[in-house]
């Protein structure tokens, strides 16, 4: 059984609030972390009641690599691509595949590992306090856990290069003009803040949010004509749902819509 301590949930007001509970690690990424978070994301992703979600940490981090202090690598076959395949990659697609908004609460440090889960994430709100660092290159190892995947999209490949390669850290304020950040906002504000955002998000057309991200994911990798396609099959599918009607008759009633799961 995982070691639920490390990995925290409450619902409350249809939001699930994940928290990473090793506050005294900067909440560094073990095995027992990666089964919780992952178990906390298939719970919410079944439960009707869960209607947005938020990640954040305990204490002074966010998250950060997993700990390589008693990792023995002096017979040199450490297979870091196996753990990746084994542990990582499914956690990642599965945040990524979530139908539900995702957001992270970026309370403090987010490095490494801990950096590409914030990423993973569909919206993200950081404290002024707040760092990111690619720390990758400090040990010897390329970025992973998808952070090759979503921050050149974010900020380009040159300035990801320059963040990978040099390891160095970055501000929230510099995260934020970069576009890696939706908003920064006051330390004691950022987790109250999210989840503000995700319960607005968690009234509005479940299915139709749902399948705007799914569009958003996906138009990554298609060129305009297929776009266009995606977009009007996604447009049939939503304008057949009765959220469609509640909101088309909110307008002309001049009223706020109530949308239904």
């Amino acid at each position: 059984m995982p070691d639920t301590s490390q990995v925290l949930s409450d619902l409350h007001d249809g939001v699930q609030t994940i928290t990473l509970n090793q506050p005294e690690r900067f909440n560094a990424l073990s095995s027992a972390m990666l089964t919780g978070l992952g178990e906390a994301l298939r719970v919410a992703e079944r439960d009707a009641a869960v209607r947005a979600v938020v990640l954040t940490g305990a204490g002074k981090g966010f998250s950060t690599e997993f700990n390589v202090s008693n990792v023995n690598v002096s017979n040199g076959v450490m297979d870091a691509g196996d753990y990746l395949r084994r542990s990582y990659n499914p956690l990642i697609t599965r945040m990524r595949a979530l139908e539900k908004p995702l957001l992270a609460a970026v309370n403090g440090v987010a490095a490494g590992a801990g950096l590409s889960l914030a990423l993973a994430c569909d919206l993200r709100y950081a404290a002024e306090s707040a760092r990111f660092v690619v720390a990758f290159v400090k040990i010897g190892l390329v970025p992973d856990a998808g952070l090759m995947y979503f921050l050149p999209r974010l900020i380009g490949p040159a300035k990801t290069l320059e963040l990978s390669w040099s390891g160095d850290p970055l501000a929230a304020t510099e995260a934020y003009e970069l576009g890696m950040l939706n908003q920064v906002v006051p330390d004691d504000r950022v987790l109250a803040h999210t989840q503000e955002v995700a319960a607005r998000l968690g009234h509005g057309p479940a299915r139709t949010i749902a399948l705007i991200k799914r569009a958003v994911n996906q138009a990554h990798e298609l060129p305009l004509e297929r776009v266009l396609e995606l977009e009007a099959n996604y447009q049939t599918i939503a304008s057949r749902d009765a959220n469609f009607v509640e909101g088309v008759n909110a307008f002309r009633e001049k009223r706020a819509a109530t949308f239904n799961s």
